[in-house]
Parts: structure tokens; C-alpha cells; sequence
């Protein structure tokens, strides 16, 4: 296997594992629940408040309708520049990444009461984060659809889409911080995944076919 595929397969597997060790954490340990509660309770936005409002416009850029329209722009793009395959890459992250964490939600729909937050308590299901998800597998998605020279600004655009996303769903008491983590987990696992995926296709195309020797050439003569 080229070494190229091999450092993305690598993060795919360190995303996946810290995704399950924050898991187990989320779920088992009382000192990160407690953290995580404590964090939640400063960045929570007072009702009626210019940060709530703030917090639920910046939210429907997670909402599927503003992920559709990024996804097809995306893919739109990759398509102009005669990328299927960076479009088809961008496509399967966001589909994978999203279908995966609605997946979780429903396998780790376990209360998570906290005494600190009273009866403001969240919903169960609510590990990983969706919005958050949406939000890092659409910058992935981008990053596979623009040109290299192009990254840098991607990266950073995505930093702040992620973040304008993780600030709304803090602000509006939606989730917990490490729902946030997990979110973001989920979509770079799809990420370096598909990126593997799409570099091994591309080292399978590149490799000269095999060739008849000299003896066997002159045999079919």
C-alpha cells in the first residue's frame, strides 16, 4: 500500500478511536460530565438575549437545506474542473459523515442528567453533534473539490464556519461541548477515509499494466 494511503487511513483510525474513548467518557466518567456541564452553563445564552438571536441565525447554517446548497455547489465545482472524482469524494463525506452521526444519536441515546443545569436539562440524543457535523463534512467537502493552491483559504473559512456552528448550538443549549468534539470527529474520520480511499484509485490507474517478456512476445509470433 503507497505510503499517501496510508497516512489518512491512519487518521481515519485515530479519529474513530478517539471518538469511542470520548464516548466512553461522555457516558461513564462523572468528572467529564462535569466539565463538560460547566463549560455549557458559561456559554449558554441568556433568553431574548442579541447572543441567542445571534446563535440561531449562525444554526441554520448546520440546517439540511444550507448543507444541500453548500454540497451541491461543492460538487458543482470539482465537476467544472473535470474532477468527477474529487466529486464524488465530496458527496460520499458529507453523506457518510451525517448518516453516521444520526446513527450514533440513536445507539447513544442515554440521559445525561446534570443536577448544575436543573430542569434545562438536553436531550438525550444528542452525541454527536449534527449541525457540527454538517459543518466540518462541507468544509472537508470543499477541501476535496478546490484546487490545492486554494487549501489554505478553505481551511481557514472552515475553521470559521465550524466554529460560527459550534458557537449557535453552545449558545442555544443544544449540545454539549463534547457533542461538538464528536461531531467534528465523525466528519474528519470520513475525511481522511475517503481520502485514502481516493488516492489508493488513483495509484491503481497510475500503475503501468503488465507487460509480456521477451520469450513470450516472440511465442505469439
Amino acid at each position: 500500500m503507497p505510503r499517501n494511503v496510508k497516512v489518512p487511513l491512519a487518521g481515519c483510525v485515530a479519529c474513530v478511536a478517539a471518538l469511542a474513548l470520548l464516548a466512553l467518557c461522555v457516558f461513564g466518567a462523572d468528572a467529564v460530565q462535569r466539565v463538560d456541564t460547566a463549560m455549557l452553563t458559561r456559554l449558554v445564552a441568556d433568553p431574548g438575549s442579541r447572543a441567542e438571536s445571534l446563535g440561531s441565525g449562525l444554526a441554520r447554517l448546520g440546517d439540511p437545506p444550507a448543507l444541500l446548497l453548500m454540497l451541491a455547489l461543492a460538487c458543482g465545482v470539482a465537476l467544472v474542473r473535470r474532477r468527477p472524482g474529487n466529486a464524488a469524494a465530496a458527496l460520499l463525506v458529507v453523506a457518510g459523515a451525517n448518516l453516521t452521526t444520526q446513527m450514533l444519536k440513536v445507539l447513544l441515546g442515554h440521559p445525561r442528567v446534570q443536577l448544575a443545569l436543573g430542569a434545562d436539562q438536553i436531550a438525550w440524543s444528542t452525541f454527536p453533534s449534527g449541525h457540527v457535523t454538517a459543518a466540518a463534512s462541507i468544509a472537508i467537502a470543499f477541501a476535496f473539490a478546490l484546487p490545492r493552491s486554494l487549501l489554505p483559504a478553505v481551511a481557514a473559512l472552515g475553521l470559521c464556519l465550524v466554529s460560527a456552528v459550534s458557537y449557535a448550538v453552545l449558545a442555544l443549549a443544544w449540545h454539549y461541548p463534547s457533542d461538538i468534539l464528536g461531531g467534528i470527529l465523525v466528519a474528519s474520520a470520513w475525511g481522511f477515509a475517503v481520502l485514502a480511499a481516493l488516492r489508493l484509485a488513483k495509484a491503481e490507474i497510475a500503475r503501468p499494466a503488465p507487460q509480456l517478456g521477451r520469450r513470450a512476445a516472440i511465442s505469439v509470433k
